[in-house]
């Protein structure tokens, strides 16, 4: 059983997890139009761990370029792939017109290594995003912890972030935008956590690997509430 939302874990006879229920709950129409995990972060393996390199003051530049160039790689194959399915599903008629990417919370300065990451993989101009001074942020939905930067009005906006958990960040994100003034937005994200210790996680897994939902690129249309989405196989990057 996997989230309608975010693809995670689910026990029997649920939808949604309890952080994509609790996010409904809370935010109702401004969350996400679509959300498209691009693979599971598995402790342990490769993706998890270019996901803790390439941003990691504890691992030296080349390290942390390698990983980063992975990473950038792995999303530009996953939006020339699979990109025209995420609009369809976020009802993004023509894809998105602008990029943002979730900002972080944890107080890092200068630019944050993902934005870089997008740059070179996402031909389309970037909103400026940023975290609300004071603002406190927990694992729900709050659209006031981030300030849009940029006009959204009328905008279908691209969300990317590195890392779900709970989806707190990439959702008050969407939020944000949306109460900006954005008709859609859709957000990528590059790894779905998982924790393998889990029991429902490892049958999450299991099946997972089975149908090989972690390649990078593979994504399952069986995301978000939009029953509209059809998989369309084209070569793609934002526009189809």
């Amino acid at each position: 059983m996997v989230c309608r939302t975010c693809r995670g874990p689910v026990g029997a006879g649920f939808a949604r997890c309890y952080q994509c229920d609790l996010a409904l709950s809370q935010a109702g129409g401004l969350l996400a139009d679509a959300v498209a995990p691009v693979g599971y972060a598995v402790r342990g393996e490769p993706l998890a761990g270019d996901l803790r390199r390439y941003k990691s003051d504890r691992v030296d530049a080349a390290e942390a370029a390698a990983a980063a160039g992975r990473l950038g790689e792995m999303l530009g194959a996953f939006l020339a792939g699979r990109g025209c399915s995420v609009w369809a599903a976020a009802g993004m008629s023509d894809g998105p017109s602008a990029v943002a990417v979730v900002p972080s919370g944890q107080g890092r300065p200068g630019a944050h290594p993902l934005a870089g990451l997008v740059r070179s993989s996402v031909a389309l101009p970037m909103v400026r995003l940023s975290v609300a001074p004071r603002e406190i942020h927990t694992r729900g939905v709050n659209p006031g912890w981030v300030r849009v930067g940029d006009p959204v009005a009328g905008a279908d906006v691209l969300v990317v972030d590195d890392t779900w958990v709970s989806g707190g960040s990439a959702q008050s994100t969407a939020a944000a935008l949306k109460l900006a003034g954005a008709r859609r937005v859709a957000v990528v994200v590059l790894g779905r956590h998982v924790n393998p210790a889990d029991p429902r996680s490892a049958a999450l897994l299991a099946a997972a690997k089975d149908s090989r939902e972690l390649s990078p690129g593979t994504w399952p249309l069986r995301l978000g509430d939009n029953d509209r989405a059809r998989e369309r196989r084209l070569p793609c990057s934002t526009r189809c």
